[in-house]
């Protein structure tokens, strides 16, 4: 499931930042944290796999001509059937009937508006100064909390302090208290703020909203900013102590006030224990809380070493002395997108690093830090240094997995690795960092057990938690092979995944699928059989989750496609929908069998021997390409004969899926009339990148 952050026209790229962040590590691990912008809410089908719509801090009029009509109806309609609303500052004027800002002022800005999700009027700024784009305004607001809410969730703490900058409070909430609840009120010192003398105190912050069956939580100040992320210098904020350093100091209630409302929006969140050595903030009445790091957004573990090692120690040697020739005296490989300080072996100190903040091509900041990579030129590395991930169990499985049949200069995938427990992103390490990349040999991989920058196709990133197999292989694919288009490559990792598992003895009907164009799907376990009903989808099928994808990213140089094949597969852990080895227990449940779990090791190599096996046959196989595994792959898959609505026409269509095309990859499908006949000589191909898929819903709709 998704959780959408509208990042359109009027979004402050520092509210942005920060709403994203903090989500990420508040919940990365159970949901995939996306920005969505005015078109997408308008064209793709995203209500259905949206937990959360959430409305950043920024200006609210761009928010009204970008979404006024009808992307509100769908937001009003998804929120009353049952879905979530999060607005901040900005976001909580836009979903009030009312707004009045700044009356009377240069900045005034005063009407109704469309969502209605809080019944009544916001008015603001309650705190004078606002200026925008600036910090002027900016205050460490005290905030009193509701202690019929939070008493329950047992905070420690009945009031606090989080950032504000320009917010509102809701005017008399007690009017719609059929509907709204105040989950937070200003503190006794806006009394002599601005926002209208004649409002008696207390002045609503925060309030929680009914909307038909879901739920809108509306806050006129950010407990979203992590202050460690702010500049303390900036004089703006005021001499010290200022307003930075006076949300340091109750960092840690913010960052458990900010998960309580998470909870209180039904969402799950991620269970992260701080390292125990971490400096903390704590108060008198909180002995049975967790312990925080000053500034830390928790949940975002801290980078650790990679380490490079191989099936034979000959291909380290060789690659050792490709990186040493890449390097700065001081041992520094600097890329386009990270810089990496090379370890000559386990035995040597790794370094402390200190972290940088550097702008992204979208304008937000973000910290980096250079990364070790451990050279291991005799022998693995001890389960010591990598206890989540053992490298020499991987190569054991590697070669069982291989066993007579790929020996030879054609076994190359996988034969070295490079692992790293915590990294940013396996597949941004490959793909941004092109240099380095072109270096590197084809078939290595190098793979996690947490990123905490997943990427995914088109907006989608995550923090990825223990338990999803998630890697990424450099593929060096001829230009020169034209029966072999490098498009089905994607089709082909996917495949790889699925036939990983059920081409084993055994494990023929563990009920994994393929999503087109590069989704892995699994029929969702019942944990009992009278729960079936319950548990089918609406056309009367096994509802089918995500369990893994595919994400390709090719590069031309030379003679050759330079290509990053990304790739995650959830193998022991069933959030937030299931796994691998849920599958088989709940198979081995049922069938009264005893099939063998998968580990990450054996089944990362399984999936990469089954790759090399289909990849090599797709390159050779007389020049028949793809064609030689259509039919395995339609066997496969979850669309034969479906029928799906094509929004990208006027009226839409429906069409009937036949197919791919064996040229491109093409998605083949063929209208049909209203009796579901298909329709002579009108027929449609879709490419993958050129659309947006819901094929579980039935609609194919086009990209912005």
């Amino acid at each position: 499931m998704n959780i959408l952050v509208y990042s359109g026209e009027g979004t402050s790229r520092t509210s942005l930042a920060h709403t994203v962040n903090s989500l990420r590590a508040l919940v990365g691990h159970h949901y995939d944290v996306m920005k969505i912008d005015a078109q997408g809410l308008l064209t793709e089908p995203w209500e259905e796999s949206t937990s959360l719509l959430v409305m950043p801090g920024g200006r609210d009029l761009p928010y009204m001509r970008d979404l006024n009509g009808r992307v509100n109806t769908r937001i009003k309609e998804y929120v009353h059937n049952g879905g979530r609303y999060l607005g901040l500052c900005a976001g909580a004027y836009y979903a009030s009937s009312r707004v009045v800002f700044e009356p009377q002022t240069p900045l005034e800005v005063i009407g109704d508006r469309e969502l209605q999700f809080f019944g009544g009027e916001c008015r603001g700024a309650v705190f004078p100064g606002f200026v925008y784009d600036s910090e002027k305004g900016a205050n460490a607001v005290q905030i009193r909390l509701n202690k019929q809410v939070f008493e329950p969730l047992r905070l420690g703490f009945d009031e606090t302090r989080v950032y504000f900058n320009g917010g509102g409070f809701f005017v008399a909430p007690e009017q719609f208290s059929s509907t709204t609840q105040v989950l937070a009120w200003y503190g006794d010192e806006d009394q002599q703020a601005g926002g209208g003398s004649d409002t008696p105190t207390p002045r609503a912050a925060i309030v929680a909203c009914q909307v038909g069956r879901g739920l809108a939580l509306l806050s006129g100040v950010h407990p979203e900013y992590d202050a460690a992320h702010l500049d303390a210098r900036n004089p703006e904020y005021g001499p010290m102590p200022n307003v930075v350093s006076r949300l340091i100091e109750r960092d840690a209630e913010r960052i458990r006030l900010l998960q309580s409302l998470v909870k209180l929006m039904g969402l799950k969140l991620t269970e992260v224990v701080p390292p125990p050595a971490a400096a903390a903030v704590a108060t008198g009445s909180d002995a049975g809380a967790a312990v925080i790091p000053v500034g830390a957004i928790m949940g975002i573990p801290s980078l650790t070493p990679l380490y490079l090692a191989s099936v034979h120690p000959s291909l380290t040697a060789d690659l050792a002395r490709t990186l040493a020739s890449m390097a700065t005296p001081e041992g520094l490989i600097k890329e386009a997108n990270d810089t990496f300080q090379l370890i000559p072996s386990p035995q040597h100190p790794i370094p402390e690093h200190t972290p940088t903040l550097v702008e992204t091509s979208e304008g937000e900041t973000e910290e980096q830090i250079i990364k070790n990579l451990v050279i291991c030129p005799d022998q693995v590395p001890s389960t010591l240094l990598t206890p989540e991930f053992a490298m020499g169990d991987y190569f054991r499985h590697l070669q069982e997995a291989r066993g007579s049949g790929l020996a030879g200069p054609m076994a190359r995938f996988g034969s070295t690795l490079l692992y790293g427990q915590v990294v940013s992103s396996t597949q941004t390490m490959l793909d941004k960092n092109f240099g380095l990349c072109q270096h590197l040999p084809n078939g290595l991989v190098c793979n996690a057990t947490i990123q905490v920058a997943g990427r995914g196709r088109g907006r989608n990133s995550w923090i990825s938690p223990p338990g999803c197999l998630q890697f990424s292989m450099v593929l060096r694919h001829p230009v020169a092979a034209r029966h072999a288009s490098a498009v089905f490559v994607q089709y082909l990792v996917a495949l790889a995944v699925v036939e990983a598992v059920r081409s084993r003895p055994g494990y023929e009907e563990i009920p994994m699928r393929l999503k087109w164009p590069n989704d892995i799907y699994a029929e969702a376990p019942l944990d009992h059989p009278s729960q079936a009903v319950a548990h089918e989808s609406e056309n009367g099928m096994p509802k089918m989750v995500k369990i893994g994808g595919v994400l390709v990213n090719s590069n031309f140089s030379g003679s050759e496609f330079l290509l990053v094949i990304g790739c995650g597969v959830n193998t022991t852990n069933p959030n937030p929908t299931t796994s691998v080895n849920h599958l088989i227990r709940y198979y081995n449940e049922r069938h009264g069998t005893n099939l063998a779990l998968f580990t990450q090791e054996s089944l990362l190599a399984r999936v990469l021997t089954k790759f090399e096996e289909l990849y090599n046959g797709f390159l050779g196989g007389n020049g028949t390409g793809f064609a030689q595994f259509e039919q395995l792959y339609y066997r496969r898959w979850l669309h034969a004969d479906a029928l799906v609505t094509l929004t990208t026409e006027t009226p839409h269509r429906q069409v009937r899926v036949k197919g791919i095309t064996l040229d491109y990859g093409l998605l083949r499908t063929v209208a049909v009339d209203e009796t579901g006949r298909e329709v002579p000589g009108q027929e449609f191909r879709l490419q993958p990148d050129g659309n947006s898929f819901d094929m579980m819903k039935g609609l194919i709709s086009q990209k912005s």
